[in-house]
């Protein structure tokens, strides 16, 4: 099983290596094939790991393995310390249900995604462009964010995260030379370190507090401290006595939640919520692959896998567990409020995308963790969709993605129409899609434990339905449209056949997770399907923690379908509010917007959360970058220069009597001598 998982992240890194070490020179256009192969053999292993996982015994999980130790530290005074060096800061790979998930989506989407890639990025294939520097960024990101997912300690954990991130700007600034895409990478990069610093400090208090990163200890010492078992932290952190071993259990209990909220500041960050979610929208400046995997599918789950991972921490703290809660709730409706006004198709893409990731912290707020990773999955097959969908439209467009610059191109795009309908209704939440189980889970959830969220999330799922098919009514419906010049028509299949592939996925990805019995629609939705209890062991502290508040997973809401019943007919209110705006009566949309110009131009402009942040912050800092600026030239090389001015003045004064000729030196001397000897004279 572990032998397997070396291969994952490993074959990604030999195609990245292949394509800069080979470049351009020996590969030409076929600089693709490395990143192709190298991917689809990660996402094979992580097929062959799944099976082996899926056959272990649950008991055996994690199964963890020690790669080397990188740093030791402490030593023989130290109590945590024993020979064997525990304390050391290590290079281990961990294994669960968890992991064996999160490989398949990220591999299975980046294949996909990869092969796509081949003909859109056809155009920039001329050497100068980087053809093969982009692919080579494809494969460096599949390597590190499946290193990150396959970290068994908190330092791996910390290298991956900061990794995606860097493959994350080089790919949004992959149009360096537009300075719109520089713009977006530096702010991408910018807010991200913000979060980051965040989640480094509780990586730092996570060692302070357990003297340790490894996974399985840290989340043992939680669990047995928050039972109150001194001897289990005493055997867990090898202390050196039941003092200490109270002491340090006070201490874990005291920073559990400071821990909690650090590490989640990185999440709000790297999965672009509340108020860090302002990198997202412009990152698509990159190309539409780049969008597709890093933010839609992959990247952006970072977030909610980490805060899975660490149930443990997260569990323990009833106001980390809060505040998750809250951020996902007021994200979700947030963003979808956006996406209600917005024209570009990848931007309003952008804002679903952080809606549909807020739900999933929700859903992990509301201690429904296998709700959340479980639309993490669906959300990967239909939102990568979705995205490479309007990628075809945008590559039959000429680069044009403004939907007011065109429409009907159902005739002209058949394949990209009938696989973005279908992507479309599975983000919308129609019945029997993949998107409607999981988003129900989720509303399920919130409703049971935080119903005020829960209210949020349902008009949020109406929102998302109606913006969805607003833009794929636009897009497709009504009399055909299209920029002067611009012969629109379909691509070949090499992007043709991953749109295909995926929009099976959006329909059929959502069966894993209910239990199908007879009784009609409702016998269908059964929440505890195969997904659930394969997930079950990785997610047990969010179970042992819904038991302790009263809630027993999902078991209160067996046998109650009218909730979905809600959901389901919201979803299709919003579909027939769209059609009957911009197919039957495509001037009530114009008529409502002239009717609330305010509303309208608060929420086409955002917010104004961009103009905010640029008045409070990015001025700010650029007056007192050119006040320190000032003070650096004008002051401290001012007092630098006065301090060599005298030297030099002493210098000129006496450069004089350094003439170079023997004569005059012999003179100072003998004049030196002669006031030597008047003056001991006189002291005499």
């Amino acid at each position: 099983m572990i032998e397997t998982a070396y291969w994952i992240p490993l074959l990604p890194l030999i195609g990245a290596a292949l394509i800069g070490a080979l470049g351009p020179r020996l590969l030409r256009g076929g600089s693709h094939w490395p990143a192709v192969l190298g991917v689809a053999g990660a996402a094979l292993c992580s097929l062959l790991l799944f099976a082996e996982v899926r056959q272990a015994s649950p008991e055996s999980f994690p199964r963890t393995r020690l790669l080397y130790r990188w740093i030791h530290t402490g030593g023989a005074d130290d109590p945590r310390t024993e020979p064997a060096d525990e304390s050391a800061l290590t290079v281990s790979l961990a294994i669960d249900p968890l992991t064996a998930v999160m490989l398949v989506t990220v591999c299975v989407v980046s294949l996909l995604v990869v092969v796509y890639s081949r003909d859109y990025m056809r155009h920039e294939g001329r050497p100068e462009r980087g053809y093969e520097r982009f692919f080579a960024f494809l494969a460096l990101f599949v390597f590190s964010m499946c290193t990150l997912v396959l970290a068994g300690n908190f330092l791996l954990l910390y290298l991956g995260w900061e990794a995606v991130g860097l493959c994350s700007y080089l790919l949004i600034g992959f149009y360096y030379r537009r300075p719109e895409a520089a713009a977006a990478a530096r702010k991408a990069f910018l807010v991200n370190r913000i979060g980051d610093f965040g989640f480094g400090l509780g990586v730092v208090l996570i060692y302070w507090t357990f003297g340790t990163l490894e996974y399985e200890t840290v989340f043992a010492a939680v669990r047995a401290a928050m039972n109150d078992h001194v001897e289990a932290v005493q055997s867990i952190l090898r202390l050196s006595g039941p003092a200490a071993a109270r002491e340090t259990m006070d201490a874990i209990q005291g920073r559990l939640t400071l821990i909690a909220l650090l590490l989640f500041c990185g999440a709000i960050g790297k999965s672009a919520q509340l108020p860090l979610y302002v990198w997202l929208p412009d990152a698509m400046e990159g190309p539409t692959p780049v969008s597709a995997l890093i933010h839609a599918a992959t990247m952006v789950t970072a977030g909610v896998y980490m805060v899975a991972r660490c149930g443990a921490i997260f569990a323990a703290s009833a106001t980390a567990m809060a505040v998750v809660a809250v951020i996902g709730g007021l994200t979700a409706l947030f963003a979808a409020t956006i996406a209600v006004c917005q024209f570009d198709m990848k931007r309003i893409l952008a804002y679903s995308t952080i809606s549909q990731l807020a739900y999933m912290f929700l859903g992990l707020g509301c201690f429904a963790a296998d709700a959340a990773i479980f639309h993490l999955y669906t959300h990967a097959f239909f939102k990568a969709l979705l995205f490479l969908g309007a990628g075809s439209v945008m590559h039959a467009m000429g680069g044009i993605i403004d939907l007011r610059q065109f429409g009907g191109l159902r005739r002209a795009l058949p394949v990209t129409f009938v696989t973005f309908f279908i992507g479309g209704l599975a983000l919308a939440g129609f019945p029997l899609l993949a998107g409607f189980w999981s988003k129900d889970e989720i509303i399920h959830a919130a409703m049971l434990h935080r119903p005020m969220l829960g209210n949020l999330a349902l008009l949020t799922a109406a929102l998302t339905a109606f913006y969805t098919f607003r833009m794929i009514f636009v897009a497709f419906g009504g009399p055909q449209r299209v920029p002067p010049g611009v012969h629109a028509q379909e691509a070949g299949w090499w992007m043709k056949a991953p749109l295909v592939l995926l929009s099976a996925g959006a329909i059929l990805a959502g069966y894993v997770g209910v239990t199908i019995q007879p009784g009609g629609f409702a016998g269908l939705f059964e929440p505890r399907g195969f997904f659930h209890e394969f997930l079950s062991p990785a997610l047990t502290p969010f179970a042992s923690a819904a038991s302790a508040v009263g809630l027993e997973g999902h078991q209160a809401v067996e046998g109650d379908h009218q909730l979905m019943y809600v959901s389901a007919g919201l979803a299709v209110l919003g579909i027939l509010a769209a059609y009957l705006g911009y197919i039957v009566a495509p001037r009530v949309a114009e008529m409502i917007a002239a009717k609330a110009p305010g509303a309208y131009r608060l929420l086409y402009r955002k917010y104004y959360v961009d103009e905010g942040y640029d008045a409070a912050v990015v001025r700010p800092l650029w007056g007192s970058a050119r006040i320190l600026d000032g003070v650096d030239r004008y002051v401290i090389d001012g007092l630098v220069w006065l301090a060599t001015a005298i030297p030099r003045l002493l210098g000129f004064m006496l450069r004089t009597w350094q003439g170079g000729l023997l004569q005059g030196y012999a003179v100072v001397m003998v004049f030196g001598v002669v006031l030597m000897a008047l003056w001991v004279l006189l002291r005499g």
